[in-house]
């Protein structure tokens, strides 16, 4: 059976028991108060009838049967539907509102009949038994006159009173066919709408699963993307291209702390809300994070915000921590909804991975710099360089291009430090790696070799060009002045050797290995000049 017929078919069962029950109970009762009614109105009639003998001005003698005993008993027969019979004590009938005078002489002796023999015992007697003359099942009720030795019956069918539960019988089924009839058109309609409601529902929440599943594919997606960025950068170009799909009507902006100064910078921002000018500083102490978030009047006109108050009280900042430690911020901004309970549970729910991804990355940029990265002058280090040559040649040899690699060396820089002391040789070592940054494209890596040495690889680059920068690698550091402790120290001076892939090496191993002959060469031509290298490779030229 289906759920929609259970519905109906249960509650009908219901019902229908409850009737049937309250029919047979309601029928007994009623039955029980009709029978009493019943033989209260025998009574009464037969009360009436004997007194209408006494009540009469007719002289009636019971020792011989008078026609008018009969017709008192037509009279009162018409006026009480009731059958009435008088008898005299001796069982004699005298007058009977059903029989003509001549079938009374002729009738038998009644003295036998249980209500006679009750009634003449106890003044009153009744009986239910079938009537021959009638030919069905009466009741009478007898009531004796002990003055007079007369007798009145009064006799009624006994379904006298089945119509009347009849007609509560049939009453009360109509009733329920009503009642049954009425909860399956009720039930089919609610049925109906219950179905027409929960096919409604059913396809909202289908809605909201697909929309939710989304958001949780995208935001797997993205926290997936920004863990295996190699940057905080390229995570935050993750973020700016999926977070408008997750919170479209919310722009915002990434901001990450950057030392040793510990200031918020903008990594990325998304969505036109945005002010161009917003920034984030540090209004107490730069040691504490307290972070405040302003944009310039000019800014707000830019972005269409013509009151900064208004672009504050609709934007929402989060924090984000890692090991305890507040390292950025993102912001939200609607300017069209203030930030409410609702929104802020979302938007934190949202950001947690994003912290978490966010936090990966910058402690897996930290380990790679601490892996790449020599830490005093924040040039790649000697294991970079050999990994970053190999990878340089390759790309040579699939473009057919030059790799060029100049190895520079400061000169005398013993010297140096034990005249100044270590931290002032840390402070040049600094200063040498900063010009070198400043000079270099971004395709060239510079390294530190170790000491006092350097490298820096320079791709598709000919032999004139890299020696071109030696030179002004050369003349820039030579022009340095610098000091340490307010003292002024030496002209720095060094020396670069230079070779190039393939022309002076067949790999990254010997050329390095020309480099560094090249740079012997230049110290033993005096020092703070620079000298391609003479070694000739039997590889094919690439000119």
């Amino acid at each position: 059976m289906k759920l929609n017929h259970k519905i109906i078919f249960l509650p009908v069962m219901v019902m229908v028991v409850i009737f049937v029950l309250g029919l047979f109970a309601v029928e007994y009762q009623v039955k029980q108060i009709l029978k009493q009614k019943f033989e209260q109105e025998l009574q009464t009639l037969s009360s009436f009838a004997l007194s209408s003998i006494t009540t009469s001005n007719h002289q009636f003698n019971g020792k011989e049967i008078d026609p008018d005993f009969d017709l008192l008993a037509n009279h009162i027969a018409k006026a009480s539907n009731a059958r009435i019979s008088y008898f005299f004590y001796n069982g004699v009938l005298l007058g009977d509102s059903k029989l003509t005078f001549a079938q009374i002489i002729t009738t038998e002796n009644h003295a036998n009949k249980p209500e006679i023999i009750a009634a003449i015992a106890n003044n009153s007697g009744i009986s239910h038994r079938f009537s021959q003359t009638l030919q069905q099942q009466m009741v009478y009720f007898a009531r004796f006159d002990r003055n007079s030795g007369f007798i009145a019956r009064i006799a009624l069918p006994e379904n006298a009173y089945s119509q009347t539960i009849a007609n509560i019988r049939w009453g009360f089924t109509l009733i329920i066919l009503a009642t049954v009839l009425a909860i399956i058109v009720f039930a089919l309609f609610a049925i109906k709408f219950i179905n027409k409601t929960t096919v409604s529902e059913r396809k909202v929440f289908e809605k909201e699963i697909v929309n939710r599943t989304k958001e949780l594919t995208l935001l797997q997606t993205m926290t997936t993307m920004i863990n295996n960025a190699p940057s905080i950068n390229e995570a935050g170009g993750v973020l700016a291209n999926i977070l408008p799909k997750l919170l479209a009507n919310y722009s915002g902006a990434l901001y990450i702390i950057q030392p040793p100064q510990k200031e918020l910078s903008k990594i990325t921002c998304w969505g036109e809300n945005w002010p161009k000018g917003a920034r984030v500083f540090n209004e107490s102490n730069p040691q504490h994070d307290d972070f405040k978030l302003t944009c310039a009047p000019i800014a707000c006109i830019e972005a269409n915000c013509n009151d900064c108050n208004i672009f504050l009280e609709h934007c929402y900042g989060v924090n984000l921590i890692s090991n305890n430690a507040l390292f950025g911020k993102i912001y939200f901004v609607n300017l069209h909804e203030v930030v409410n309970d609702n929104t802020f549970h979302v938007i934190q729910q949202l950001v947690a991975p994003i912290n978490s991804a966010l936090a990966n990355v910058q402690l897996k940029t930290k380990l790679h710099d601490l892996a790449t990265h020599d830490p005093l002058t924040g040039l790649y280090n000697r294991r970079y360089m050999l990994e970053a040559i190999d990878k340089s040649l390759h790309r040579a040899d699939r473009q057919k291009s030059h790799v060029a690699v100049l190895m520079i060396d400061l000169d005398h820089f013993k010297n140096f430090n034990d005249k100044f002391g270590h931290q002032a040789g840390d402070i040049v070592l600094a200063q040498v790696a900063e010009q070198f940054r400043e000079s270099i494209r971004l395709e060239d890596i510079a390294c530190r070799y170790g000491g006092e040495e350097f490298c820096i690889i320079c791709p598709d680059t000919l032999l004139n060009d890299a020696y071109s920068l030696a030179e002004k690698l050369r003349t820039k550091i030579s022009k340095l002045s610098l000091q340490c402790q307010g003292k002024q120290l030496d002209i720095i001076t060094m020396s670069i050797g230079v070779a190039i892939y393939p022309s002076h090496a067949p790999n990254g191993h010997d050329l390095i290995i020309a480099a560094d002959k090249a740079l012997y060469q230049a110290k033993s031509n005096g020092r703070n000049c620079s000298v391609a290298s003479q070694t000739e490779t039997k590889i094919r030229s690439l000119s």
